[in-house]
């Protein structure tokens, strides 16, 4: 039943958004809410907003997880603060506009994980807010006790990761200490989002960046030091890297800026979860620069071609195990599924594999944002034609081969049918012969 004075069709609409005064398409009526504090007074007859009601919302609100469709593979993202802490905003950043703003008690947070731990949440995240490592002033006893008691309440989630981290904070005095602790109860393929936004000076200065290219770097630096080690075949934590374009100052040499930066990072062996390109959406009076699409088009290209895919070899090298990646949809004969995740990539497996059930991958080959993956362990006698061809070398013909042989009873067989260079790639990546019941 819904409470007085909420109508069974009412839209609100909150956020970014609305807060940045831009204009929403395809809601022909709707409310306004600046914030959550509205929201919270029209349900409860005006009572002002505290953190002890969002707290008691939270927990009623923990049995909504199980009736989410994708249940039980849900990201439960927990917000521990919200409102940039920042004395001058970033000129064309929607936190500049939030009217609430507020910092949850750990036992908070800790006491909204269990409540969804207790209705079956497994995997979480803690995002929302601008730098988690701004949270209760960087007090790294803080920090302790809030993934220690986050692990002690959830002893078998799946998923514990982050979103945004500003550089500033990784390289400030305690940041690595920070991001001990984090390492420390964290899960493999975390993310830390850093966002440098433009590696041009004159735009930074433009627009109040809160960082600069030369303490960025620095923090991906340390963050590939303390988060880089493999934990299942993974990097536990990476940094990724966000850049916006448009903004005010910017220049045709902005791009060559970025992508020179982006080498320089890729030369130095350091290694990016993400690189997200995208373009400024402006609000209000926010005056962006004209960007031109086709020289946009070519810069992402390049950045692809010359740093994303080269990056994704080394993050994720052929033969790396990927563990419960969930099938999303197949199209044509190909099934992309990802893993749950801050920032998963997206695996392509060949074939038509049962959406919604989780399965173990291994990577064979590196697009620019994507991979391609076959099910792990892999046994080529049960293998599908699509499969088959995706694996080095092979191809519709040797496929085809392959099938007309079955079964293959080991190496030598693969030897006979492919020819000893030609056999070796696919050796590697065969976990298994015989034909399972």
């Amino acid at each position: 039943q819904l409470p007085a004075g909420i109508k069974a069709k009412d839209i609100w609409l909150v956020g970014p958004v609305v807060e940045a005064g831009l204009t929403p398409s395809g809601y022909s009526e709707y409310h306004e809410g600046a914030g959550v504090d509205k929201i919270f007074s029209r349900l409860k007859g005006h009572t002002p907003f505290s953190t002890e009601l969002l707290f008691r919302f939270s927990l009623q609100g923990a049995k909504l997880i199980s009736r989410h469709p994708n249940f039980p593979y849900v990201m439960a993202e927990i917000e521990t603060y919200r409102g940039c802490k920042r004395s001058s905003h970033c000129s064309f950043c929607s936190e500049q506009f939030k009217t609430l703003r507020y910092s949850r008690a750990v036992e908070d947070v800790i006491g909204e994980v269990k409540a969804l731990y207790r209705e079956g949440g497994r995997y979480f995240r803690l995002g929302c807010q601008p730098d988690l490592l701004s949270h209760s002033e960087a007090d790294q006893n803080v920090f302790k006790e809030l993934y220690s008691g986050i692990r002690d309440v959830a002893p078998e989630l799946k998923v514990l990761h982050l979103d945004n981290i500003n550089p500033t904070s990784v390289v400030r005095p305690g940041g690595r200490e920070l991001l001990n602790i984090i390492t420390e109860y964290n899960t493999p393929g975390d993310t830390a989002s850093l966002g440098l936004e433009s590696a041009d000076p004159d735009v930074i200065a433009a627009n109040n960046i809160g960082t600069t290219p030369e303490i960025c770097l620095e923090a991906v630096e340390i963050i590939n030091e303390i988060g880089g080690r493999r934990m299942k075949g993974i990097p536990l934590l990476l940094p990724g890297l966000n850049f916006l374009h448009g903004l005010k100052g910017e220049t045709r040499k902005t791009m060559d800026l970025n992508f020179n930066y982006l080498k320089n990072i890729l030369a130095k062996g350091l290694l990016l979860k993400r690189i997200n390109i995208r373009q400024v959406i402006a609000h209000r009076d926010y005056e962006n620069a004209q960007v031109s699409k086709g020289a946009f088009l070519d810069y992402k290209k390049k950045v692809n071609e010359e740093i994303n895919q080269p990056m994704m070899r080394k993050v994720f090298p052929q033969g790396t195990v990927f563990r419960e990646v969930i099938p999303e949809k197949f199209d044509g004969r190909v099934t992309f599924s990802r893993q749950m995740g801050t920032y998963p990539i997206r695996v392509g497996i060949p074939g038509n594999i049962p959406l919604g059930a989780p399965l173990d991958v291994k990577v064979i080959q590196h697009g620019f944002r994507s991979l391609t993956a076959l099910p792990y362990p892999f046994n080529i006698n049960n293998a599908s034609i699509e499969q088959l061809e995706a694996l080095p070398g092979v191809g519709k013909k040797r496929a085809s081969n392959i099938i007309l042989q079955r079964p293959l009873a080991g190496p030598e067989d693969i030897y006979r049918i492919m020819g000893d260079e030609p056999a070796r790639p696919i050796l590697e990546l065969v976990d298994f012969f015989g034909c399972s019941s």
